[in-house]
């Protein structure tokens, strides 16, 4: 199991990688756009998932 920071650094790396889907979304690409969703709902569940392994260590 990695550890709580090196989930975090993922987390921003991925959302760093997404940044130029962003700058190509505003311009209109909507291709991009669909690209940066699931960017941003791999980073959602990511985090639902690392929340809940906190609260679970919190409880130990």
């Amino acid at each position: 199991m990695t550890s709580v920071s090196e989930q975090l650094q993922e987390m921003i790396d991925g959302l760093m990688a997404g940044m130029g889907d962003a700058e190509k979304h505003e311009k209109g690409v909507d291709a991009a756009g669909r690209r940066l969703r699931g960017t941003l709902s791999g980073v959602a569940k990511a985090c639902k998932a690392m929340r809940s392994q906190i609260q679970a260590e919190r409880n130990a």
